[in-house]
């Protein structure tokens, strides 16, 4: 048997229909490309979506309180992780402290509201 004929041999379709390439007939395919898993800036997006939502719901203290926290910690996260869209993390961060703002402006109006009832 000469060389290509042992080559031919060596690697023919197995049950699954891959051809096995390895010298122990490994019977299924190996992906090395997406073993590492792409990053992403899932974190920025809901950073910046929280922090839009708590600028337009300041007036509701509680729920815009608790989404700008929120907002604040998945900006933070994204820019510490170093993961794309940097830009966008920023701006989450930036509107998540401008909700919060708002919200603990409200929180002193409506006391200071209240103690003149």
């Amino acid at each position: 048997m000469n060389e290509n004929e042992n080559m031919t041999q060596q690697y023919q379709n197995n049950d699954n229909g891959y051809k096995s390439y390895a010298p122990n007939n490994y019977n299924g395919p190996v992906v090395v490309a997406d073993a590492i898993p792409k990053k992403s800036g899932a974190c920025a997006v809901t950073s910046l979506v929280c922090g839009i939502i708590s600028i337009l719901a300041f007036w509701s203290v509680a729920p815009s309180l608790i989404i700008a926290i929120v907002g604040l910690v998945f900006g933070i996260v994204n820019f510490a992780k170093r993961n794309p869209q940097k830009g966008m993390a920023i701006a989450g961060i930036i509107t998540s402290l401008l909700g919060l703002l708002l919200s603990a402006a409200m929180v002193v109006i409506y006391v200071a509201a209240a103690s003149y009832l």
